[in-house]
């Protein structure tokens, strides 16, 4: 009954928008809106924006307390609004273009320019759910490699000229990594590896689907937290955002959304200080490759995971061991043999190395005439 509810609403909404749009006046202004707030595609394109564009950047929100980095751009001319109220809606309206990472108040097909900066690259099938999710209308799609993106952009309908491929913005973080006072204030005090499997099984975030069961499966976690430690390395846990799991292991870091804000920490300052990444499907590998650290793929569930992937043979050849419970788990991960595979599946992959993502993309959008200046 709820996606029921959810769908019916959703669907008034789209219909009274797309009138409304067609009646409201333009201003010079944009809006963003972003899952999770501390989103870095979100957070990192308002930068960009509040530097460079000379009209009035909204960001929508959802409520509780606001994120550092987000009172930092507020301090600089980022407007805060409340997205669901009706000077949300009016921003939306008057807006000569949206940005989002998830969707904006149904995602109806407007007029205007609607760039779909999502987040991130990666293998894991993103078709939206037939309940109460549905095709996220876009104008344009913001990726960072040919071979991911474009699949991507397919599933929202926005064909493959309209695919930009200025790198992910939040990638741009990864170059200004967490000091040790913010690391040591997370509890971090050693070099570290992240953990960050994607989610099985989703809370319930507005209308976003619920996946499989939850897994309690952390086979391989004992043989990597014992190897860490006779390196004199920590292991930091971060589950995804919509993970109903918690992901916590014994003696390790494990840290949330909440955790990273109350330190002035942004999820890619703390990848750009980590040493290592352990995934799955996840999309952060893609980002992660641009750091040129060992990567592993922890994947209990290669023959029952209810996503597809793309390409369906992307983990016989990703840049990093793919755990073999049975044969020395993390061995090779842990003496990084790998860095000649890394640059090759970025080469393969045809991943944009930029390291000023957010900037490109604004510059990209004024050269499309989507921002009437900047």
């Amino acid at each position: 009954m709820r996606d029921v509810a959810v769908s019916i609403v959703l669907t008034l909404l789209r219909v009274g928008l797309r009138v409304l749009e067609r009646v409201v006046p333009q201003t010079r202004s944009v809006v963003l809106s972003a899952y999770p707030e501390t989103e870095g595609n979100g957070v990192e394109v308002a930068r960009a924006l509040v530097d460079r564009y000379a009209g009035r950047v909204v960001w929508l929100r959802d409520g509780g307390p606001v994120p550092p980095e987000v009172q930092a751009l507020a301090a600089r001319g980022l407007v805060l609004v409340p997205k669901a109220s009706p000077a949300g809606l009016w921003a939306y309206l008057r807006a000569e273009a949206v940005l989002f990472t998830h969707g904006l108040y149904g995602s109806p097909r407007l007029r205007k320019p609607v760039v779909n900066i999502w987040h991130g690259d990666g293998p894991k099938g993103i078709a939206p759910s037939k309940d109460a999710g549905r095709l996220i209308e876009s104008t344009y799609f913001v990726g960072s490699t040919p071979l991911f993106s474009h699949h991507q952009a397919a599933t929202f309908g926005v064909p493959a000229e309209r695919v930009l491929l200025t790198g992910n913005p939040r990638t741009d973080q990864l170059w200004r990594p967490a000091g040790a006072d913010r690391l040591a204030a997370l509890g971090i005090t050693q070099e570290f590896v992240v953990w960050m499997p994607t989610f099985r099984t989703a809370r319930a975030v507005g209308a976003m689907r619920a996946g499989g069961p939850v897994t309690e499966d952390r086979a391989g976690l004992a043989e990597l937290a014992a190897g860490l430690r006779a390196q004199g390395r920590q292991l930091v846990v971060k589950p995804h955002p919509m993970d109903a799991d918690r992901r916590a292991w014994p003696g390790a870091v494990t840290l949330d959304e909440g955790d990273l804000s109350a330190a002035g920490v942004t999820l890619y300052e703390l990848l750009g200080a980590s040493s290592g990444l352990v995934t799955d499907y996840s999309s952060v590998w893609v980002d992660y490759l641009l750091t040129d650290r060992p990567i592993a793929f922890l994947v209990h569930d290669r023959d029952t995971y209810d996503r597809p992937l793309h390409p369906a043979d992307v983990l016989d050849w990703v840049p990093g061991e793919v755990v073999d419970l049975d044969r020395e788990p993390f061995a090779r991960f842990l003496a990084d043999p790998d860095a000649g595979l890394r640059r090759e599946v970025a080469t393969r992959i045809g991943l944009n190395r930029s390291a000023t993502a957010a900037d490109d993309l604004v510059t990209a959008l004024v050269k499309l005439g989507v921002l009437e200046s900047a």
